[in-house]
Order: structure tokens, then C-alpha cells, then sequence
């Protein structure tokens, strides 16, 4: 209930940045029953796409807005998962206080709430599998930790490094064996089963090929790793800027995890705090994990698979340091610090609050007023305006970059540049560029396109044949400068 009101104070209307537009509209293609990768091409895994889909089908069910649904059903997954960890905390350290600030302590993180009601993003359903795969294992449950782990890797294919670690080191430490062996089969066959539903799907809808694509050889033969160490003082300043104070709670997280579990490998200290026996096998996800995040890192989210198992270092922390007290200093400890996580996130819940996605539904509306119902729009990495109107991008293809580009020159006829040539030769009534795109693009369309103005995170070009009376209308809907630099390029 907590977290619940931390994630709705965030509120719902925050910004629709390019990414969680991608999820967006690729929710609204599935909920049209267009498969996964076969309505947006992205690299991330098929229930990225299908789980905003659930959302979609919510709002058209009961006729509410598709985007705040979306948001909604997210936020009540993120809930899912505090919940979920405090019972991962709770049975993982014998302490129903140790869950108790487990929780709070996942509840504080920043970034987490950001994405909690400003979503939807695959990481916060993949957050919630990776709970309930380290849960499955603390109670010896191999399937259920194998299908679970599957779920985390199905919405990104990072979880699986940290979570299949921590569940394959719990088989390792806590079985041997015969046990062990059918364990790990179970394991296995837990894994195996929603790829092979999945799979199902895609061959019945005649997909396969698309969905091998886009999870797989994308990913494995064109996208390029970026290492920490390539630029660690931007790192620094993005996680600092995602995630605040937090990301110091966080760091205390991950090295009171690692401090706990070479402490219990001394018998003497395993024998006096027999509940932290199972701790190895969440570092070795943990370690997995920060290797994984050390050899390729574009963001902040990139952290989302290790929050859960820092969330449960300071939990266990707080466990060892009350243990020898009595009962109410204990709860009154639990108390002081899971109050105080639960207000850094109330607070950076309401400052944080952002309400940018009313400004972005006008200024898309102010423009497509000035042209028919049936205007057309194709996007370039900005497919806001889409979802926000509920349109069809008239291609998969929306995003350029990150191994994308590379990806379309061995595989659309003429390459990039052949791409760009159809794209103004199928003539879209506008087009819709993200902010970050090169000027290489925005050349491409000219001089049949002519850049209108801008809206919130995208800019707008019109097709020049629309007619100067229409472009004049766009261009004052769309608040156009003669002075911006895009303006100062290509034809007026």
C-alpha cells in the first residue's frame, strides 16, 4: 500500500520519452495483434513488447486513456515487486524486519519510482521476475526459479546473467549429487517452457524468424558493448543524476552483500547467523550481474537486475546489526531506517513529479488539427506522436542506432541510405524526428519535407506538396521560429 501511494504521488503524466514510446507503441501493435518485432523492430525481449499490451487491452476494454493505462498496470507491477521482496528478505533472512527494510529499501530507489509510473519499461516487470526467481530459490523451488528466470530474460536479456547465476550457485551449494543433477533439470525445464510458448506463438503467427532477429542476432552480432571504463565520469554523473542520494544506499547495498557473505564462510560466524547460509549464491548473481553492467553499460537502467540483491544487502545488514538486541529496539531500528527510505522515495516521488505528457497530447494535437483524420505520420526515432493518436508507424523500422543502422544495411535493399529514399517516396503526411537524430537524416528529407516546428523531446517536417497554406497552418500550430537552427537549413 506504501509503495502504491509513493508510485502515484510520482503521478502518471510524466514525460513520454522516445524509449518508453517505443514500449508504448509496440503495447498498442501487440494489443492489434501484431507480434512482437513485427510491429516495432527493438532489440529487447518479446514481453517488452507484450506486457504493455495487457495494458492496451485494459483501456480498450473499459474505454480509458491507453498510455495512462499502461502506466497503471505498471505501477501495480512495481508494487508487485516491494511486496515480493519483503517476502524474499523476510524467508531469505529468517527477519520479518530485515524484509520489512528489504522493501523500503527497493521503495527509496529513484530510478525504480521513476519508471514505476512513467513507464512502461521492460525493466520493471524483468525486477519483478528477478524477485520471484531468487524467492523460488531460497525454498529449493527449481522450476519455479527456472520459469521465472526465463520471464526476467524474455522482457531483457541482461537479467539472465545475475539471476541464472544466483539460482545455478544456490543448486551448487545447497545440493549434491543426484539432487543436484535434477535439480538443475528442473531448473532447465522451467527455462525451456515460456520460450517454447513463446516460440508457439511465433511460428503460428509466422514470426519466428522476425522474434530470432530481434532477441538474438541483433544483439549478438551488431550491437557493440560500452564498458564502464570507457567514460566512468559520465557514468558517475548519470547514475548520480537517476538515482540522487539513493545511489549511495545503493553501493552500501552491494558491498554490506559481499562484506556478509565472506563473514558467514567462517564457521564460527555461519553457525551464529545460520539464516545468511544462502547469501553466496545472491553475491555470485550480484557479481554476475556487475560484470555484465561493467562490459556494456548505456544508461542507468542498465541497473535494474542488481537493485533487488543490493535492496537485500542492507536488509541483511540491518538484520546482522539488531540481532542481539532485544525485541522492541529491534523494531524500533527497523523502524528509524525502513521510515527513512520510505521517505527518500515519498520525496523524490513529489519533487520528481513531471507532467510534461500534457504538454506533449497538445502540441500533437495543435498539429494534426490543421490537416485530415487521415493524415499520416512516419517516425524517426520519436514515435510519441503515435501513440498519443493511436496511429501506425507505416514501417517496423523506427530506430537507428545502437547496432540498428548496421543491421538494416545488410538487410534492407540499398542499405540505410535505401531506406531513407523510400521512406520520402512513400510520401507521409508529416514526420516525426527525435531530437537526437543527425542531421544526415534530417538532410535526407529534404527538400520534399520541410521542418514545421517543434514539440516536446520530437521536431516536425511536412511534405513540401501539402501546399504553402498548410504548411503556414502547421507551422504556426507547431510554434515555429525562423530563427532555429533547423529552420536555417534546407528549404523555407
Amino acid at each position: 500500500m506504501v509503495s502504491a501511494l509513493v508510485y502515484t504521488l510520482h503521478g502518471f503524466h510524466g514525460a513520454l520519452t522516445r524509449d518508453l514510446g517505443v514500449y508504448s507503441y509496440a503495447g498498442q501493435q501487440v494489443a492489434d495483434g501484431v507480434p512482437p518485432y513485427v510491429g516495432i523492430l527493438n532489440r529487447a525481449g518479446p514481453l517488452a513488447h507484450a506486457i504493455p499490451g495487457v495494458g492496451a487491452l485494459v483501456a480498450r476494454l473499459f474505454g480509458t486513456d491507453e498510455l495512462v493505462t499502461m502506466r497503471v498496470v505498471f505501477m501495480l507491477i512495481a508494487t508487485a515487486a516491494v511486496c515480493t521482496i519483503y517476502v524474499l528478505g523476510r524467508d531469505l533472512l529468517g527477519s520479518r524486519a530485515a524484509g520489512l527494510v528489504t522493501a523500503a529499501t527497493l521503495l527509496s530507489f529513484h530510478g525504480f519510482i521513476h519508471y514505476a509510473s512513467s513507464g512502461p519499461r521492460e525493466k520493471t516487470p524483468m525486477t519483478l521476475f528477478v524477485i520471484v526467481a531468487l524467492w523460488a530459490l531460497t525454498h529449493r523451488r527449481w522450476f519455479t526459479a527456472g520459469v521465472f528466470t526465463s520471464l526476467a530474460t524474455l522482457c531483457l536479456q541482461t537479467a539472465f546473467f545475475s539471476t541464472f547465476a544466483a539460482v545455478v550457485a544456490a543448486v551448487m551449494l545447497l545440493l549434491g549429487g543426484a539432487a543436484r543433477l535434477r535439480a538443475l533439470g528442473r531448473v532447465a525445464v522451467g527455462g525451456l517452457v515460456p520460450v517454447a510458448l513463446l516460440a508457439v506463438w511465433f511460428a503460428l503467427a509466422g514470426s519466428l524468424r522476425e522474434a530470432i532477429d530481434g532477441f538474438y542476432v541483433i544483439n549478438r552480432r551488431y550491437t557493440v558493448p560500452n564498458p564502464v571504463t570507457a567514460d566512468l565520469e559520465r557514468v558517475w554523473l548519470d547514475l548520480d543524476a537517476a538515482y540522487g542520494v539513493t545511489v549511495w544506499l545503493m553501493l552500501a547495498g552491494v558491498v554490506a552483500l559481499v562484506l556478509l557473505t565472506v563473514a558467514v564462510a567462517v564457521p564460527r560466524a555461519r553457525a551464529a547467523y545460520p539464516a545468511l547460509r544462502a547469501l553466496p549464491a545472491m553475491t555470485t548473481g550480484l557479481l554476475a550481474g556487475l560484470a555484465w553492467t561493467l562490459k556494456d553499460y548505456d544508461a542507468w537502467p542498465d541497473l535494474f537486475p542488481v537493485l533487488p540483491f543490493a535492496a537485500l544487502g542492507v536488509g541483511a545488514a540491518v538484520a546482522v546489526a539488531v540481532r542481539r538486541l532485544p525485541p522492541r529496539p529491534q523494531w524500533a531500528v527497523t523502524a528509524v531506517v525502513a521510515g527513512a527510505c520510505v521517505v527518500l522515495g515519498a520525496v523524490y516521488a513529489a519533487s520528481a513529479r513531471d507532467d510534461t505528457l500534457l504538454d506533449q497530447r497538445q502540441a500533437t494535437a495543435d498539429v494534426l488539427a490543421q490537416l485530415p483524420d487521415d493524415a499520416t505520420i512516419t517516425s524517426i526515432e520519436a514515435p510519441q506522436p503515435l501513440v498519443l493518436t493511436g496511429r501506425t508507424n507505416p514501417t517496423r523500422y523506427q530506430m537507428f542506432r545502437s547496432g540498428l543502422q548496421d543491421y538494416m544495411d545488410d538487410t534492407w535493399p540499398g542499405g540505410l541510405d535505401g531506406f531513407r529514399r523510400d521512406l520520402v517516396a512513400d510520401g507521409p503526411d508529416l514526420v516525426s524526428v527525435g531530437e537526437t537524430v543527425s542531421m544526415t537524416w534530417r538532410a535526407s528529407l529534404q527538400p520534399d519535407y520541410v521542418f514545421v516546428g517543434r514539440a516536446p523531446m520530437w521536431e516536425w517536417y511536412a511534405r513540401a506538396s501539402l501546399g504553402e497554406e498548410t504548411i503556414a497552418r502547421l507551422r504556426t500550430a507547431a510554434g515555429y521560429d525562423p530563427d532555429d537552427p533547423l529552420a536555417r537549413t534546407g528549404p523555407r
